[in-house]
């Protein structure tokens, strides 16, 4: 790319998951990283603690950043190190540096950008060279945060900064499944009084929901999956006791010769960082930074929400992301007025999923169907002010 200078300069490189050996594969910079009387320096252990935070220069950065600079790494090019940290929508402006940088992402997902190159997606583990001179910027995903460790040459390194930096409207990093459809099917809708029956605890109330369910075509695996994310909003005790009782009822049926379909089983994803990829998915649903003060204070919910209900339950393709949200907002519905905090945000994804007025409508029918007024009255209200 001919960006500067008339000179054609080679292109930036994102290495995905990087291994150790990483001075064999990527570019090296202009400079050499250490001299040989580095060898005589002392290590130093640097704290969390001992690490002072700087502010990002707000004439460059959409947004308030962070950094912490570090110990020079000497030699006859000392290399300049830095720790940056990019809360949700923050970026820098288009910019450049003379001899160019490494950009290691440490948590998180980012973007990165070279001129006249497609905006790229940058997750937790990817490396990316900035070769000399070329015009670029980063930061953090639209919802979501990304730190990363910049390596660069101390001397002779000029940043050269350019015009504001404009985002391609974000695709969503982890795919979500709009609705399209006019109306709700009934095997969708079966779903919701299974979740109340559960949530409320009253085994009678959730056979003879699962055998309404089952007589809508819901599989076996599909409501052993959507009263398993429940757990997430009733706890263990309940949604075992659900599955004890589906269980049963199978297995009854099973000998009066009635053979249920068993549905889809979930498909092994392998080794996956849910942590990462729940973050993904709560950005895409809810739409919003998945940081909050919450998170900060109690970081095991935080691990808990992501990892665990947003990460794992959610990767599990035999049930849809619609029919997980009706089986969260029966869980909520059934528990009352003290989680509609919670509830409102789940009536939010859903409207995030395409559910439009005529959807809610009958979701709100089925709520009275099944149980009671008083818990549709709690619904529409909510409904009024997420401003449907």
């Amino acid at each position: 790319m001919n960006l500067s200078g008339g000179n054609n300069k080679p292109p930036a490189t994102i290495s995905a998951k990087y291994p150790a050996s990483f001075r064999e594969t990527l570019p090296p910079f202009h400079s050499p990283f250490l001299a040989a009387n580095a060898e005589n320096m002392n290590s130093q252990y640097i704290p969390v603690s001992a690490q002072s935070a700087q502010q990002t220069d707000s004439a460059h950065f959409t947004g308030a950043g962070h950094y912490e600079r570090l110990p020079l790494m000497p030699g006859n090019g000392e290399v300049a190190v830095a720790h940056v940290h990019f809360p949700p929508g923050v970026f820098t402006d288009w910019h450049s540096h003379a001899q160019g940088q490494y950009l290691i992402v440490t948590e998180g997902t980012g973007r990165f950008q070279e001129w006249g190159e497609p905006q790229q997606t940058i997750r937790k583990g990817d490396v990316v060279w900035i070769p000399p001179h070329a015009k670029h910027w980063h930061g953090a995903g639209e919802y979501t945060a990304m730190s990363h460790i910049a390596l660069s040459p101390a001397k002779e390194n000029a940043v050269q900064w350019f015009e504001k930096a404009m985002p391609e409207a974000e695709k969503n990093p982890a795919a979500i499944e709009p609705v399209t459809t006019e109306k709700l099917t009934a095997p969708q809708l079966a779903i919701l009084p299974v979740a109340i029956a559960v949530a409320q605890g009253n085994q009678a109330c959730v056979k003879t929901a699962i055998e309404n369910a089952l007589q809508t075509g819901l599989t076996v695996n599909e409501i052993k999956e959507s009263i398993t994310h429940q757990f997430a909003y009733i706890g263990a005790p309940k949604m075992l006791n659900g599955i004890n009782t589906l269980k049963a009822l199978i297995e009854a049926r099973q000998q009066q010769g009635i053979d249920d379909e068993t549905g889809k089983t979930a498909t092994d994803l392998g080794a996956v960082d849910y942590y990462q990829s729940g973050t993904e998915k709560l950005a895409a649903l809810s739409r919003r930074p998945t940081q909050s003060p919450v998170f900060a204070f109690a970081p095991s919910a935080d691990y808990a929400i992501k990892a665990q209900l947003f990460g794992y339950q959610f990767s599990r393709d035999n049930l849809s992301d619609l029919q997980r949200e009706i089986a969260a907002l029966g869980s909520l519905v059934a528990q009352g007025e003290g989680v509609n905090a919670q509830l409102k945000s789940h009536l939010a994804i859903l409207r995030n999923l395409g559910l439009k007025t005529a959807h809610f409508a009958q979701l709100l029918d089925e709520i009275e169907r099944t149980h009671s007024k008083t818990y549709r009255n709690n619904v529409s209200r909510l409904l009024d002010e997420i401003n449907l």
